[in-house]
């Protein structure tokens, strides 16, 4: 995996995340964030545009994780967890549209609205993660194309 691509990531998420969210982002699983990396550096993409797509698909990730760990007995916890999980989102089309990536943000709204439709139906997170992947690689060939 390309470390620097990841790095480099890194470093734009937390300069676009406002001060006061104390939001801990980066309590994934990599797996899934790597997969895509690896995937990223297979097309011949300029390297901000890399940049750009990994942090969407880190902020996704991020969000959809939050959204995963929900419990209906914790309320403080419960509306914690809804609001980190929609500022990340919130996050991504900011990024997106901030850096010129319109034809991404058309794959990426469906796919969120679609993502929100399966967490109501208890579709695994991995699952909606591996269509994240598949709905990337169909935006990479259609891109390089």
């Amino acid at each position: 995996m390309d470390m620097k691509l990841l790095q480099d990531t890194i470093d734009l998420l937390r300069s676009h995340i406002d001060s006061g969210t104390d939001i801990d982002w980066m309590e994934m699983d990599n797996r899934p964030v790597r997969d895509i990396a690896d995937m990223l550096n297979a097309y011949e993409l300029a390297y901000s545009r890399k940049i750009t797509v990994l942090a969407c698909c880190i902020l996704i990730h991020t969000a959809l994780n939050k959204h995963g760990k929900l419990q209906a007995k914790d309320n403080e916890r419960l509306t914690r967890l809804l609001l980190d999980g929609d500022y990340l989102t919130g996050l991504m089309y900011r990024i997106a549209v901030k850096r010129k990536e319109w034809k991404l943000l058309s794959r990426l709204l469906p796919f969120h609205k679609r993502m929100q439709l399966s967490l109501l139906k208890n579709v695994s997170p991995e699952r909606i993660l591996h269509e994240l992947k598949r709905e990337i690689h169909s935006y990479l060939e259609q891109r390089s194309a």
